[in-house]
């Protein structure tokens, strides 16, 4: 009887796992074994959602989920011992820690004669497979995203039968005592506003497919209707793969702006694997000289959505609330915080980290350093958001700001974005009063973007 472990990490799925299906189809038993590496001293949202979703595939494993808490490099061999088993399998994680512990837990495993073997389960190409002529990577999203198009993506594997998992070895789980000691009441205030399961994901897939993907390019810009997907979570867990959602998506949706924006994903990961300390070091070195003014004062109140700034503190009070935030409005907040505010980028991506339910290292860091201006494929550091005429654009009638600002909510659209310029009579009519009921803006959106240009020009030049 051959039995091997399959280890796995953010793949928590049956449907489209090569991992999973390659150590059923070879041996006679197999453990499903995930071990948890966080620190769970101060548990961010993503604890939270990947418990429930731990839970989520317990359950699709008939409850034969092997669950350990630990150093991996330390319980692997263990478990190998404790389950007579002679083979590890796992599909790849791509950020730079988890890539050089697989490689030294790999090389050790095989030196003490376990088989061990690492499959794609996770992107859609691998980082290394897409390159220029050159053999170098791409620096740029728009050359890679046709590179990748033009490669093609490889179809999803096939599912994990019922039946094989009379094949899955049973042995004590600590999974319902760890969960136990890491939640924290303010837990549940995310599980109002989300369903982990992996039929509500399926659900949500469906209703997005049949119903927002071919309005997905204009309607992800409109915060105050439901038309992004919203599966940003479920993917960074793995309860779906990317190659599943583009098959469901179907061939005329390839080249549409929803897979555009799944491959961005994949970019975010092929940067991180190519130029690895951009997780908390600029992608342009001029950056390392900007003078970040870091106010701890502004900073905690752009946390706590206090800026004065109605679109910003709607963003910021819609993510501690529910662990998730608008894409239009994420390089919204993120503009203000490290254009407007002069703060360092490192210190938002932080904050979105512990507060994101779809915390990702690889999408955090680069889309960050992409606001900020210091990143491969960057915007433009003097390309900066007005927040206002944002908010006028993206949410004219103010119901975004009026669902997550409440104390705005008898303002006229005319002054939704901008309360502090209402004409007094106005305010005297709604009863609302400017800088009591509602904080005055923190910075200064005109004198807080001259600062920005000033200190961009001051770095060009001495660069130049």
């Amino acid at each position: 009887m051959s039995k091997a472990i399959f280890w796995c990490r953010n793949d928590l799925r049956l449907r489209d796992n090569p991992g999973l299906s390659y150590t059923l189809r070879h041996h006679d038993e197999v453990a499903v074994v995930y071990i948890d590496e966080a620190d769970l001293s101060s548990p961010s949202a993503s604890v939270w959602w990947r418990f429930e979703a731990l839970t989520d595939f317990a359950e699709q494993l008939d409850g034969k989920l092997i669950y350990r808490y630990g150093n991996a490099k330390e319980l692997l061999p263990l478990l190998l011992d404790e389950l007579s088993a002679d083979a590890v399998y796992w599909n790849r994680c791509y950020e730079p820690k988890a890539m050089a512990r697989d490689a030294e837990l790999k090389q050790q495993l095989k030196d003490s004669g376990t088989t061990v073997a690492s499959f794609p389960g996770n992107l859609l190409v691998e980082p290394w497979e897409v390159l220029k002529g050159d053999e170098t990577p791409y620096r740029v999203f728009t050359p890679f995203y046709k590179a990748a198009l033009k490669q093609g993506f490889a179809e999803p594997y096939d599912n994990v039968e019922s039946a094989s998992l009379s094949q899955l070895m049973v042995a004590k789980s600590e999974l319902q005592q760890v969960k136990a000691k890491a939640q924290r009441p303010w837990m549940s205030m995310l599980a109002e506003h989300w369903s982990i399961s992996t039929q509500s994901m399926d659900q949500r897939i469906d209703g997005f497919l049949s119903q927002a993907i071919d309005g997905y390019g204009e309607l992800r810009n409109v915060p105050a209707v439901d038309g992004c997907s919203r599966l940003s979570p479920y993917l960074h867990f793995g309860q779906v793969s990317p190659r599943e959602i583009v098959a469901r998506a179907g061939a005329k949706h390839l080249t549409g702006s929803f897979i555009r924006e799944l491959v961005w994903r994949e970019f975010s990961h092929y940067v991180l694997y190519h130029w690895p300390t951009t997780e908390e070091e600029n992608m342009d070195s001029r950056f390392d000289v900007i003078p970040w003014i870091n106010n701890a004062d502004q900073i905690n109140a752009w946390q706590k959505g206090l800026t004065g700034i109605p679109m910003v503190d709607a963003g910021m009070r819609e993510l501690w609330q529910t662990g998730y935030m608008h894409n239009r409005v994420r390089m919204i907040v993120a503009s203000l915080l490290t254009k407007h505010m002069m703060v360092d980028w490192r210190e938002g991506a932080k904050w979105f980290m512990d507060t994101l339910v779809d915390a990702d290292v690889a999408q955090n860091s680069l889309s960050w350093q992409w606001t900020a201006g210091s990143g491969v494929d960057a915007a433009p550091y003097f390309r900066i958001f007005n927040p206002v005429t944002q908010g006028e654009k993206f949410d004219p009638k103010g119901d975004y700001v009026r669902r997550w600002v409440p104390e705005l909510a008898e303002l006229p659209d005319k002054w939704i974005h901008q309360p502090w310029a209402a004409p007094e009579e106005i305010c005297r009519l709604v009863k609302f009063v400017p800088g009591k009921d509602y904080p005055l803006p923190i910075v200064d959106l005109k004198s807080g973007r001259e600062r920005a240009l000033s200190v961009w020009e001051t770095i060009k030049s001495a660069a130049a």
